[in-house]
């Protein structure tokens, strides 16, 4: 009884941890992954970068500052996509593998950041 019990315990952590998911998409496929119903958006680049243009419905989460960073992810629902960039993808990829290690089941990193978004022609919203 006691192998079958570690072997459960076993088998629902393994089943856990492959159900949550990092995936860095292109610019075309993040922006079609926006479209999905429910889907949570965060901008990990610091308050002036974001108020110089982010893409729209994005929430500000500044990886660079620990404290808010942790505030903002603490708001999501883990269970529902988490679409993340930054300036060029290296902050967003490390923030997407906090989130995944932190219990969220589906983080979507944008390639290259918000620079390749804009060089593929998507739109952003400045703040004055």
């Amino acid at each position: 009884m006691k192998h079958l019990l570690k072997a459960f315990i076993l088998l629902f952590v393994s089943g856990t941890a492959a159900a949550q998911t990092k995936t860095t998409v292109a610019p075309a496929e993040f922006e079609k992954g926006l479209q999905t119903k429910g889907v949570q958006l965060l901008d990990v680049r610091r308050p002036e970068e974001f108020k110089e243009g982010h893409i729209k419905g994005a929430i500000l989460a500044n990886w660079q500052d620990e404290k808010q960073f942790q505030e903002q992810a603490a708001k999501l629902d883990k269970s529902k996509p988490v679409y993340v960039y930054c300036l060029a993808g290296v902050r967003g990829d490390k923030a997407a593998s906090w989130l995944v290690k932190n219990g969220f089941t589906s983080v979507i990193n944008l390639e290259d950041g918000i620079k390749a978004w804009k060089e593929a022609g998507k739109p952003t919203v400045a703040e004055h």
